[in-house]
């Protein structure tokens, strides 16, 4: 498979009252076209900065960042951030007429995104009217709905009730196989990472440099459900909290 993306010797300084601090330091890793990456560390690592720096929201480090020519990158936030006073389809579709793309064969696969996420009976609702994990899957349809290559999610399942975050991370997970998505996703739950993830990248403290790149093999990749119930999986997740060091946090 063909990188889609390239960090080469990132490095991020933030402005503070008390001078220059050094947030990331020479981070160099690659992503594969379809590859799914968990970036896990301590609280302030600076694994927010680094998704920032790949969505082109933050332009102000050293170091060389590249990116496949054709690749289209969407964020999803730890907030669901739904206009209160749209209806859930309105807010799914926003996206896609402020790009002014909302079309048939746009249409079609918000449909089908909808039908994926048993949202169908749902269209007319408002936010309010719909729980925590709901409101989280209309947020991810209007992020899918723009068919992005790469797909930046920034804890997004944070928020919600472990069931919820269990299935919704399923979903996830299993429309990016489906679909062939590239994924970055930045979390604090060595669980979540380890079931979720194609590769794991341990960051350290402030700043933060990569401590070690761990390749996940499950046998069964049909879901997080079934990648949990692998012999391998407690060995994988021991290894990460041993690289993370909890006394760092």
């Amino acid at each position: 498979m063909n990188n889609v993306l390239e960090l080469n010797d990132i490095s991020k300084n933030y402005h503070t009252k008390l001078g220059e601090v050094l947030a990331v330091k020479d981070i160099n890793f690659k992503i594969k076209k379809g590859e799914i990456v968990s970036l896990v560390g301590p609280s302030g690592c600076g694994k927010s900065t680094l998704l920032s720096i790949i969505a082109g929201l933050d332009q102000d480090y050293y170091g060389s960042l590249n990116k496949a020519k054709y690749l289209k990158i969407a964020y999803m936030l730890q907030s669901d951030a739904l206009l209160p006073w749209l209806t859930i389809y309105d807010n799914a579709i926003l996206g896609l007429k402020i790009k002014k793309i909302y079309n048939a064969e746009t249409k079609k696969y918000v449909d089908y995104l909808f039908d994926f996420y048993n949202l169908n009976e749902f269209r007319k609702s408002y936010p309010k009217n719909l729980s925590g994990g709901m409101k989280q899957r209309v947020a991810l349809i209007r992020t899918l709905a723009l068919k992005p290559d790469l797909l930046l999610l920034d804890e997004p399942f944070s928020a919600l009730d472990q069931q919820s975050r269990l299935l919704i991370s399923d979903d996830v997970y299993k429309i990016a196989k489906k679909e062939k998505k590239t994924v970055i996703l930045v979390t604090h739950n060595i669980e979540e990472a380890v079931s979720f993830s194609d590769r794991v990248i341990v960051l350290s403290k402030r700043p933060s440099i990569i401590k070690n790149i761990i390749n996940i093999n499950f046998a069964n990749q049909e879901s997080i459900y079934e990648r949990r119930k692998d012999e391998h999986y407690h060995e994988y997740f021991d290894q990460i909290w041993k690289d993370l060091d909890i006394n760092e946090s």
